[in-house]
């Protein structure tokens, strides 16, 4: 039998906090720049003129993964905040992305190599911009749905429509 679905209502309890569980994000950092380090120090201690290609090329390797491990963490989605009149979207190292939710124009989730959130809004210009990130997020599922109750404009497809409606069917079984 499948495991019934856990989605809440989030507008009597606002504000709301999403987050990846920030031990083990701040740890894989950690590792990842504890690798550079160790690269670097195998690189200028170890290798010379006469140490063969492969221990040449290997340390570089492992410091790029490293870098790029370290560069993807920091810039990704990091916390989405429910707050009574905006979502707020929250990085470890750009700023934070301060969403009106009558700015969400639409809401689709996009399958490319991963499978990704897509939201389209309005800045404060009035200029058209599109966020996409990861659905990999802890309680995807839950912050569509409370998304788009909080956001009652955005234009939602239709096969997303069907999630939704599926959502609200579990919520309210819940209730």
């Amino acid at each position: 039998m499948q495991k019934p679905l856990k989605i809440n209502y989030i507008q009597d309890s606002i504000p709301v906090v999403y987050r990846y569980h920030q031990g083990a994000k701040w740890f894989v950092i950690l590792l990842s720049f504890l690798m550079v380090v160790y690269s670097l120090y195998f690189m200028l201690n170890f290798v010379h003129a006469e140490t063969p290609i492969f221990f040449k090329l290997m340390p570089l390797f492992i410091c790029f993964m490293g870098l790029e491990s370290i560069l993807r963490k920091v810039t990704s989605l990091n916390s989405v905040t429910f707050m009574p009149d905006h979502l707020r979207l929250g990085y470890i190292a750009k700023p934070k992305l301060i969403l009106p939710y009558d700015s969400i124009r639409s809401i689709d989730l996009v399958k490319k190599i991963t499978i990704y959130i897509t939201l389209s809004y309005q800045d404060e210009k009035g200029v058209e911009q599109k966020l996409r990130t990861p659905a990999s997020f802890p309680h995807t599922l839950e912050i569509i749905f409370n998304l788009a109750e909080m956001a009652k404009q955005a234009v939602i497809p239709e096969k997303m429509q069907g999630v939704l409606d599926y959502l609200k069917a579990s919520a309210d079984n819940e209730l």
